[in-house]
């Protein structure tokens, strides 16, 4: 059963959730629990698997590695039947618009994981194909360059191209939710701030899940998610830095790890849904974030489970925690972008 904090009032109000008081320093959040067998089973695959070989990459990530490859695994990967895939081109990348038989006006500008180094077209699709119809919205993936290559500047400006393209094709910033995992965690919250000071409209909400938020490892490698994430290894981030700072200079920007969202002046964002797993390496990012919304004035709920790979979510047709944490997202839209003429037609 879920539990939330009483420290402040949650986006959305659940009436069978148990109240619990914490201490008033702790960040509000709402806690489902989790540790279902399946999703031991898939932390156990993946620490004996994908672990090992991001810890090889993390000695020598400077090396020629085929990161193209990576993305040919979301082959196995069976989208929602009747799923579409529109290419379509911005000014300095390919993104591509899902859709399924669900599909109403509303509109997600997904903006993928995988360490700004791998994903794209095929490895997040069965993942934006279940966003994509059970919030009845058209996905709009944004193939944003990475690295090594590219700067991460480069992929918040892709992102923001994105955002921008859906506005003046004439869909209203109120009828679009920006949202991303991982990495793309970090993309959504400066993709916002970047429109914010473009002076564009900002959308009806964020969604970050697992989001990666700081590059700086520090905080994450002390914390006690550390020693159970079934992913990362703790040297990880060390390697991530490396390649992060060669290809800033590459491009000519400073030597420096780029900037956290969760320092930026976040007042004035739209209401944001975080989720992420007390046991993956990313979850101070996610309680720092959640921080920084909250103390900004942001609409914000954490919500948190136990025992939880990283990306969870990504497991939604096998692992009950996942599918709760789509249900859940599904809410969050419903509540930022409501449909009044959908719940006519569909009352409870």
């Amino acid at each position: 059963m879920s539990m939330v904090s009483q420290a402040t009032v949650p986006l959305r109000l659940v009436s069978d959730l148990d109240v619990v008081e914490v201490a008033p320093t702790r960040v509000p959040r709402t806690e489902f629990g989790g540790g279902s067998y399946r999703s031991a089973l898939l932390a156990g695959v993946l620490s004996r698997t994908v672990k090992p070989f991001i810890s090889v990459w993390a000695w020598v990530p400077l090396a020629p590695w085929p990161y193209f490859l990576a993305d040919y695994a979301g082959l196995a990967l069976r989208p929602v039947p009747g799923t579409t895939f529109e290419p379509m081109e911005l000014p300095t990348c390919t993104a591509e618009v899902l859709r399924t038989p669900s599909v109403e006006d509303r509109v997600i500008v997904y903006l993928h994981g995988g360490a700004f180094v791998v994903g794209g077209r095929f490895l997040h699709r069965q993942l934006m194909s279940r966003i994509a119809e059970d919030t009845r919205a058209s996905v709009v993936a944004v193939n944003y360059r990475q690295l090594p290559k590219h700067p991460v500047s480069a992929s918040i400006a892709d992102g923001l191209e994105a955002y921008r393209y859906v506005l003046e094709s004439g869909v209203p910033a109120s009828q679009v939710v920006i949202m991303g995992d991982s990495a793309g965690g970090y993309l959504t919250f400066q993709v916002a701030l970047a429109a914010q000071a473009a002076g564009l409209p900002l959308p009806a909400g964020l969604v970050a899940l697992s989001p990666l938020i700081d590059f700086d490892g520090t905080a994450k490698v002390a914390a006690d998610s550390a020693e159970t994430c079934a992913l990362f290894p703790k040297h990880c981030f060390e390697g991530l830095a490396e390649v992060v700072l060669r290809a800033s200079r590459r491009a000519g920007e400073p030597h420096a790890l780029p900037a956290s969202p969760s320092a930026a002046a976040l007042h004035g964002l739209p209401p944001s849904l975080i989720q992420a797993s007390s046991a993956e390496m990313v979850f101070p990012d996610a309680e720092a974030m959640a921080a920084s919304l909250l103390a900004a004035g942001v609409d914000v709920e954490l919500q948190v489970w136990d025992h939880q790979v990283h990306v969870f979510q990504a497991a939604a047709g096998v692992v009950p925690e996942a599918a709760q944490a789509l249900e859940e997202i599904v809410a969050f839209v419903d509540q930022v972008i409501p449909d009044q003429l959908w719940d006519a037609a569909h009352p409870c």
